[in-house]
C-alpha cells in the first residue's frame, strides 16, 4: 500500500496576481496562517483566506470572483478560521467564522455582491462550522429534524475550542442587506429542547437576537472537525484528543462516541461514502487525523451500519437506526508519500473528499471509478497554487 501512486493529478492552477498580493499584504501579522480550500458543492468554488482577507475563486479557470476585508470594532483585526459554502433564496454565498479578540462571528457571504448580509456574534472561540439546512418552517423538507428546528429557517451547525456544540437559526426568513460583521446580532443560547420555539423565536426576532440550541455543553476539550452527513441526518464531531461523535438531527441525541485507533491525534477532517449496490444497510466514513503541522496524517475507514435504509417524500435517500460503528482500515501518510516527482517544497493536507459514482446522470462523476479519494494539497511559497490529486 505505501507503494500507490496518484491516480490522477492535475497541473498547478496559479491564482491571479491580485489574490495572491492581497493575502501576502505587509501589514498582516506573521501569525495569520494562510488558509485555503475547494467547496464541496458543484459551483467549483475555491477560498482562500488570510488574517481578515478573503478571496474566492473560481477553481477551474482561476478567475476571482469576490474579495473581502473583515472589520473588527476592536483595534485588532479578525481572522477568518472556517469557510462553507451555502446557497439560500437562489443565492450564491459562504457561511464565514471570524475569531475576534473577545469572540467569534458568524457571518453570511453572499458572493454575488461581495458582501456580508447577516452576521451573528458567538461565544468562545470557533474551530469549524458546518450548514444543516438552507431552509425552515415545518414542510416535508424539513422533517428529518427534530421539531425544534423545523421552527428555525435555515440551520447551521458551530463547534468551539471549549467543546460548545451550537446549532443556529439563521433567520433566513429576515435576511436584511443592511446587516454586517460590525452590526451583528447577539445569540440567544438555549440548553436542552425548550417548548413553544416560535413564540421564542418571535421574541428573539424582536430584539435582534438569534435563537440557538446548545447541543453539547463545554467540555473542555476542542473540537477540531465537524461534518453534517445528510444520508445519515447525522452531525459527526471530531475532537482533538483523537474522539468522534455522531449526533442524530432527529432525536438530537448521541449515537455514539468513540476513539480512532489512531490514538490520541486531533481529528482534522471527515469524509462520507455510500457503497453502490451493498445489499447491507451499510454506509462508511473516512477519518483523518494529523497533527497541528500537518505532516504526519492517517486515514481510518469506518463502517456504519443501519438497520434501515428509506426513502424521504422529498426524495432524498436516509440511512436510520444505527446498529454500530467499527473501524476497518487504517493508512499512514506522509509529506513524502504525496510529494510528486522531485517536489521538495513543504506540503500540508488542506481537506479531503471522496468521488462517488451515482446512477443519476445529473450526480455521476462520469469517468471517475467508485470509491475514490480526493487530497488537496498547497504548493510551496515559490509556487502560490493548488493541486488536487485523486488516489484510486
Amino acid at each position: 500500500m505505501q507503494n500507490m501512486s496518484a491516480y490522477v493529478t492535475s497541473n498547478l492552477l496559479r491564482f491571479p496576481d491580485a489574490t495572491v498580493k492581497a493575502l501576502q499584504k505587509d501589514e498582516i501579522e506573521l501569525d495569520s496562517v494562510p488558509r485555503a480550500s475547494f467547496t464541496t458543492g458543484k459551483t467549483g468554488l475555491a477560498w482562500l483566506a488570510c488574517g481578515p482577507q478573503l478571496e474566492v475563486i473560481n477553481s477551474l479557470t482561476g478567475e476571482r470572483l469576490s474579495a473581502y476585508c473583515f472589520s473588527s470594532a476592536t483595534e485588532q483585526q479578525p481572522t477568518v478560521v472556517a469557510v462553507r459554502e451555502f446557497s439560500w433564496q437562489k443565492k450564491t454565498g459562504l457561511l464565514v467564522a471570524l475569531v475576534e479578540a473577545e469572540g467569534s462571528v458568524l457571518c453570511l457571504y453572499d458572493i454575488g455582491i461581495s458582501r456580508v448580509v447577516k452576521a451573528v456574534v458567538l461565544p468562545g472561540s470557533v474551530t469549524a462550522v458546518e450548514p444543516i439546512i438552507n431552509q425552515g418552517g415545518a414542510s416535508p423538507i424539513t422533517q428529518h429534524l427534530h421539531q425544534s428546528l423545523r421552527w428555525f429557517f435555515g440551520v447551521a451547525a458551530v463547534v468551539t475550542d471549549v467543546g460548545h456544540i451550537l446549532l443556529i437559526d439563521l433567520c433566513l426568513d429576515d435576511v436584511s442587506t443592511n446587516q454586517d460583521e460590525l452590526d451583528a446580532s447577539d445569540l440567544e443560547v438555549m440548553s436542552g429542547v425548550p417548548a413553544e420555539i416560535p413564540k421564542l423565536r418571535e421574541a428573539a426576532r424582536i430584539v435582534h437576537r438569534h435563537l440557538c440550541l446548545q447541543l453539547l455543553a463545554p467540555s473542555g476539550t476542542t473540537i477540531s472537525a465537524l461534518c453534517y452527513i445528510s444520508r445519515t441526518n447525522q452531525l459527526v464531531v471530531g475532537f482533538s484528543d483523537g474522539c468522534f461523535s455522531l449526533w442524530n438531527m432527529k432525536s438530537l441525541r448521541r449515537e455514539f462516541h468513540g476513539q480512532i485507533e489512531g490514538g490520541k491525534v486531533p481529528v482534522s477532517a471527515f469524509a462520507f461514502q455510500e457503497p453502490e449496490s451493498d445489499p447491507r444497510n451499510c454506509c462508511y466514513l473516512w477519518a483523518v487525523q494529523a497533527n497541528q503541522s500537518g505532516e504526519d496524517v492517517s486515514l481510518h475507514l469506518l463502517q456504519l451500519a443501519f438497520g434501515n435504509r428509506k426513502c424521504l417524500s422529498s426524495g432524498h435517500i436516509i440511512y436510520e437506526h444505527l446498529e454500530y460503528c467499527e473501524e476497518r482500515y487504517s493508512l499512514d501518510l506522509s509529506s513524502s508519500f504525496l510529494s510528486l516527482r522531485s517536489q521538495t517544497n513543504r506540503t500540508k493536507l488542506l481537506g479531503c473528499q471522496t468521488i462517488e459514482k451515482f446512477h443519476t446522470r445529473s450526480e455521476r462523476e462520469d469517468g471517475l471509478p467508485e470509491g475514490m479519494f480526493s487530497f488537496i494539497r498547497t504548493m510551496g511559497a515559490n509556487q502560490p497554487g493548488i493541486q488536487r490529486i485523486l488516489l484510486s
